[in-house]
């Protein structure tokens, strides 16, 4: 995988920090943001290939976050999974139709996050 720009965005460091080790040790470029605030600034500052949302951050919802960003025409085509500990499908479902392209749960399976990240990225 080559030099791939990856924001996260969670309130959860010591979780955001396991997966941006993993993802560092892969080759990726990893950005951190602990919230809506420092994530939106991020996320114009280094333009991110691809977007990791928790859904639930203190004031805005992840769900909210993504659709903002599908809908800004500058950021619409960056795909975003929605990382989260709510395991119920209707979440998975509000998910899918505010713009995430994939839904995994906490604790993250790095395996599966790595093969999930490298599958969107070589579409």
């Amino acid at each position: 995988m080559d030099k791939k720009r990856v924001l996260i965005i969670d309130d959860d460091y010591n979780a955001a920090k396991a997966v941006k080790e993993a993802l560092q040790d892969k080759g990726l470029i990893v950005f951190y943001g602990s919230n809506e605030e420092e994530g939106l600034r991020l996320l114009s500052k280094v333009e991110p290939d691809i977007i990791l949302l928790d859904l639930v951050l203190p004031g805005e919802s992840g769900f909210k976050i993504a659709q903002g960003i599908k809908a800004d025409p500058k950021y619409s085509d960056i795909p975003i999974i929605a990382i989260s500990l709510k395991t119920e499908d209707i979440d998975k479902h509000i998910a899918a139709k505010s713009g995430f392209v994939a839904y995994m749960e906490k604790p993250i399976d790095l395996n599966r996050l790595l093969f999930t990240i490298k599958d969107i990225l070589n579409k």
